[in-house]
C-alpha cells in the first residue's frame, strides 16, 4: 500500500466518521456553526477532497463535538510502518 492509497483510505474513514456524527444533521446547518461552506464539509465526508487540520478543526466546530471524535478511526498503522520499513519494529 502506497501513501496515496494510504490517504485515500485515512480520508473515507474521517468521512464516515463526519457522517455518523452527523446523522441527519444538514450540511447548512454545520457550515452555519464555522468557516466552511456546505460543498465543502459534503466533500470532504465524501472522501473526494484532502483536507487540512485546520479543516478537522471547524468541522468539529460545526458539529459540536472534540475535533478527536473525528480522528478516532481504525486504522493499522503498524502494518503500514512494517509495509513501509521492513526493519520496522513495533514498540
Amino acid at each position: 500500500m502506497d501513501s496515496k492509497e494510504v490517504n485515500l483510505q485515512l480520508r473515507k474513514k474521517v468521512g464516515d466518521k463526519i457522517q455518523l456524527i452527523r446523522k441527519d444533521e444538514s450540511y447548512e446547518k454545520i457550515a452555519s456553526r464555522c468557516n466552511l461552506d456546505a460543498s465543502k464539509i459534503s466533500k470532504i465526508e465524501k472522501g473526494r477532497v484532502d483536507f487540512r487540520i485546520n479543516t478537522i478543526f471547524e468541522i468539529a466546530k460545526g458539529l459540536r463535538v472534540h475535533p478527536k471524535e473525528l480522528l478516532d478511526i481504525e486504522f493499522s498503522f503498524e502494518d503500514y510502518y512494517k509495509e513501509i520499513d521492513h526493519t520496522y519494529r513495533s514498540t
